[in-house]
């Protein structure tokens, strides 16, 4: 089943005809493979820490900037290629949670970050073989997205 997943991904992401259509085939994706209706998508400047919201799905745009709520020591894994996890259940309150922060990467540089949010509710957390995806969406997703010195539209597909 792992195999058949990682190759509907990546067949997808080859496939993929400009950047609008690589943002929808990153939130198929998300959505079918990995269990999340909450996703963004963020630009990142490096040099200067700096991330810009370009993309949202099933979370406002203005609350995205709330996501951010890491360790310096967890941003620089992040930025270095590292996906990040978080594997804490919620606490039941309703907040949004931050499940996994997936390195977008191109020429072995992140040029975005991917973040998934709450997962759906029959989904308890992320096995090995969705910690394979979120791999395979860190090292292909930026060539579908073609981020490398393009600009990426700012559009938002958010539903609250």
């Amino acid at each position: 089943m792992n195999d058949l997943r990682l190759t509907a991904a990546r067949q997808r992401l080859a496939q993929c005809d400009g950047q609008t259509d690589a943002i929808e085939a990153v939130r198929e994706i998300v959505s079918n493979f990995l269990g999340s209706e909450e996703m963004a998508l963020f630009q990142a400047d490096c040099q200067n820490a700096d991330f810009r919201t370009v993309w949202s799905f099933g979370v406002e745009p203005e609350k995205c900037d709330l996501l951010w709520a890491l360790s310096e020591r967890g941003l620089e894994r992040i930025l270095d290629g590292e996906c990040h996890v978080e594997n804490v259940a919620d606490s039941g309150n309703g907040s949004k949670r931050v499940r996994a922060f997936v390195p977008i990467r191109v020429a072995n540089e992140t040029v975005a970050v991917l973040a998934i949010l709450q997962l759906l509710p029959q989904k308890a957390g992320f096995d090995r073989a969705d910690m394979e995806l979120l791999a395979l969406l860190s090292s292909e997703a930026g060539k579908a997205l073609s981020l490398s010195g393009a600009s990426i539209p700012k559009k938002s597909n958010s539903r609250a």
